[in-house]
């Protein structure tokens, strides 16, 4: 079952200030989003318009979303739960603008979904399982991590990406990632997405999860050690420096994310 604040289109009204301003009844926040759709779209949107409950939850909508938005008058038309659902989703016009602009929407319409462990802890053990397979680091280091965050010793937290209830990527943040430079911390690590999912998103998601998570929590810069080169600076990350990892017989490079 889709998360009921996926739109049609695959955005996340949870996230959408037009919803948040309306639940909170956050008065300059109509007015913030009223202007800036205004500006946006060429045409005058009263703070008066700004009440959405979501695309497909009941009760109020903004006039766009209630009988404006081709795509939700499609997907309405064609009784489907999603755009995902639809066989003319590959290709779709309608639906192609909101896909190149936002990759999650795609994502999200193709049934991946980002947690943290926190959100579901029951998920521990089967984590643990599944990053010892990838990485071979034992699987009772990874559960004194996610341990410790699920009993909020620490910060550090663990993203997962799920699909069919099936774990096929994630990442953790750790103190180190096994390398001689204990002042670079906290470290990004176990970074893994199953080679049939890769090329989608999937990976830079979860590490602007991490990156996101973690600021707001105070916790910034993050560093991480990696052989790649070229992947981690599309999201952000910039090379600072050659570490040495341990029982490695060569150095390493160490990127970070300001």
């Amino acid at each position: 079952m889709m998360n009921d604040y996926i739109a049609f289109c695959g955005l996340n009204c949870e996230t959408c200030e037009a919803r948040l301003a309306t639940v909170n009844n956050d008065e300059l926040l109509r007015e913030k989003v009223a202007k800036e759709w205004s500006d946006l779209n060429g045409v005058e949107i009263t703070p008066e318009m700004i009440n959405c409950s979501g695309c497909r939850i009941p009760g109020f909508k903004t006039p766009f979303c209630d009988s404006l938005c081709p795509i939700r008058q499609c997907a309405l038309s064609r009784r489907v739960e999603t755009c995902g659902s639809c066989k003319e989703l590959n290709g779709c016009e309608k639906l192609g603008m909101i896909v190149r602009n936002n990759k999650d929407a795609l994502l999200n319409l193709k049934g991946y979904v980002f947690i943290t462990l926190r959100e579901r802890p029951e998920l521990k053990e089967q984590a643990a399982a599944w990053f010892h397979e990838k990485w071979l680091v034992p699987t009772q280091a990874y559960l004194e991590c996610m341990s410790a965050y699920l009993k909020k010793d620490t910060e550090y937290g663990w993203y997962l990406c799920m699909k069919d209830e099936r774990m096929i990527g994630g990442l953790g943040v750790i103190a180190n990632d096994f390398h001689d430079r204990k002042d670079l911390t906290p470290n990004v690590c176990a970074v893994y997405t199953e080679p049939e999912h890769r090329c989608r998103g999937i990976a830079g998601r979860l590490l602007n999860m991490a990156v996101e998570d973690m600021r707001s929590k105070g916790v910034s810069p993050l560093y991480l050690v990696t052989d790649h080169t070229g992947f981690y600076e599309r999201y952000g990350w910039e090379f600072l420096c050659m570490v040495q990892g341990d029982g490695e017989p060569g150095l390493t490079r160490m990127y970070i994310h300001r």
